[in-house]
């Protein structure tokens, strides 16, 4: 429970670091789409591309959560603190944390502090790109599966 703590934490100060690695891998994946005269094969070229393109959204998809996760009182062990921090206009620290207010971690929200403190993008941002990752794997795997002959054909051509 301890690594998963960490591992969130991380993830809340480094999303953007995972922002410009998933913009890096579209742009590789956009490059390895321009036409190049020594590549025979279009379609290890759109394969390769849809690789880069799987792992760029993987990195949206946690770049997203990353950033939801810096936007809320996560890790601050006492919310009237977090609620300073996070909303120091219009947060009266005599009448602390709101009664009704809650977090979740997924969907990402946290109402503690009155309105909720997660960029409204965030979980549909996330859930958009985990989706496409996931199409993205499944495609690839498939082409991957259907361009390797088949053993029986292996041994017929020789």
């Amino acid at each position: 429970m301890v690594l998963v703590f960490l591992a969130l934490a991380l993830l809340a100060l480094t999303w953007p670091v995972f922002a410009a690695a998933a913009l890096v891998f579209v742009v590789v994946a956009a490059l390895a789409l321009r036409p190049d005269p020594d590549v025979r094969d279009r379609a290890s070229a759109l394969r390769r591309a849809g690789w880069f393109l799987a792992a760029g959204a993987a990195f949206t998809a946690a770049a997203a959560y990353g950033r939801g996760l810096a936007a809320t009182t996560f890790g601050l062990l006492d919310p009237d603190d977090g609620c300073m921090l996070r909303r120091p206009e219009g947060y009266d620290h005599r009448v602390g944390a709101s009664a009704d207010g809650s977090s979740s971690m997924w969907p990402l929200r946290d109402t503690t502090c009155g309105p909720d403190l997660v960029p409204g993008y965030v979980n549909p941002l996330v859930v958009g790109s985990a989706v496409l990752f996931v199409v993205l794997l499944v495609v690839l795997i498939l082409a991957e599966v259907r361009s390797r002959p088949l053993p029986a054909d292996d041994a017929a051509r020789r």
